[in-house]
């Protein structure tokens, strides 16, 4: 993969214990659960509440 790798924090504590709503659907030919849709809406398990995720460059992760 080229390029520069993120990583993806909460943007009021810098936690990267973050999650977002998704929609999984499944795919009766592969027999397996895939991600159908990524909502905004997001919460940081390190403040307990609501927030925005912000990408942040992974230090010496370019090419």
């Amino acid at each position: 993969m080229a390029g520069e790798r993120v990583n993806m924090v909460c943007e009021t504590c810098g936690s990267d214990r973050v999650t977002r709503d998704a929609w999984a659907e499944w795919d009766s030919g592969t027999q397996e659960w895939t991600l159908g849709a990524v909502f905004d809406a997001a919460f940081c398990h390190a403040c307990e509440c609501e927030t925005r995720i912000e990408e942040v460059p992974i230090l010496g992760s370019g090419e």
